[in-house]
């Protein structure tokens, strides 16, 4: 997560996303949207160039699950992903440390089926 505000303020300028992990692979992209008190109130995968895939969802799902509530959150998905995307995604072959197929299709069904979620056009 990179906070242009804080970046201008403690660099004299905006550090772009990519610098943060300097050309390494992303798990996943997108916009996380912060209200008062900097409390996380919703995340929208909508990424522009990188298009992340509906595992990304489920991983951050999952993670955010380890120590939050994700269900809390106003997840925002791209137009294309669906309910029918977690049942037909291999997850078998889903290479995450730490995140099982099994686990990554339960959090997958769990946020796609969630009055939270939404879909929008990409970016």
């Amino acid at each position: 997560i990179v906070d242009e505000q804080l970046a201008v303020e403690k660099f004299g300028r905006r550090i772009h996303h990519t610098t943060v992990l300097a050309g390494k692979p992303a798990l996943s992209a997108g916009y996380a949207y912060f209200g008062e008190h900097g409390v996380m109130e919703r995340i929208n995968y909508s990424s522009g160039h990188y298009r992340p895939d509906i595992a990304a969802v489920s991983s951050m799902y999952q993670w955010m699950n380890e120590g939050l509530n994700a269900a809390a959150l106003n997840w925002i998905g791209r137009l294309k992903w669906s309910t029918e995307d977690c049942k037909t995604y291999d997850w078998d072959n889903v290479n995450i440390l730490g995140y099982g197929g099994a686990a990554l299709n339960r959090s997958c069904h769990e946020v796609t089926t969630s009055p939270k979620w939404t879909q929008m056009e990409d970016v």
